[in-house]
């Protein structure tokens, strides 16, 4: 009916919409086959004598929207996105479409070698719904210093924290900090904020498998 090559293209073609999910719903299953609804006649819409069709290249998946028919799928445990990072989809088999930072460890080798397997994908906008991410900070060992980060994070910047500990070494403090925020601009400013304190040395984002809530 499709004229596609596999379950993959199927999925593809849903999540770039050029295949509308209520579509399916018209479709019956007879044994190990799919009937497919009676076709009404044609219906085409052309601009200048040739047929609108949808771009592939051009389409893009928005993920946290509202639209009725959204696709499901996960955020990648490898990089941890959250809203304002660059990312692009992925079809994977049994587990449907994983969201990926672009600078995601794993980027290169799913966009050289799987290129029909990814989306296009962009963010909504959507104030509403938090995201686990992880800091990395390093600075000097001085009295207070852990009142000072933890006053600037929850108290006057209101961002939840989820975790945090900290190591002491020969004068020079490391802590992983794991917190709840909405997206990029957020963390980004609590980075620059934190970078402001005196004593603080470095402040990095991390985001592994072991980031977990």
């Amino acid at each position: 009916f499709y004229k596609l090559n596999s379950p993959l293209d199927l999925f593809y073609q849903v999540s770039i919409k050029a295949i509308d999910l209520k579509e399916l719903k018209n479709f019956h299953v007879l044994g190990d086959k799919l009937e497919a609804p009676k076709p009404e006649k044609p219906h085409h819409e052309k601009v200048d004598g040739i047929t609108n069709t949808l771009n592939k290249k051009d389409a893009e998946l928005i993920i946290f929207g509202e639209s009725s028919d959204k696709i499901v799928y996960n955020l990648a445990n490898c990089c941890k996105p959250i809203p304002g990072d660059d990312v692009f989809g992925f079809i994977t088999t049994g587990k449907g479409l994983t969201i990926h930072r672009t600078t995601c460890p794993n980027a290169t080798k799913l966009l050289s070698n799987f290129g029909h397997r990814v989306v296009k994908t962009k963010w909504a906008k959507n104030k509403e719904i938090s995201f686990l991410t992880g800091l990395k900070i390093v600075g000097l060992d001085d009295v207070g210093v852990v009142n000072k980060i933890t006053s600037l994070i929850s108290g006057e910047l209101r961002i939840n924290i989820s975790a945090i500990t900290i190591e002491a070494k020969e004068g020079v403090f490391e802590g992983n900090i794991k917190l709840f925020v909405h997206d990029k601009e957020e963390l980004d400013e609590l980075v620059k904020r934190l970078k402001e304190l005196t004593g603080i040395q470095s402040v990095d984002r991390y985001d592994t498998e072991q980031l977990k809530e």
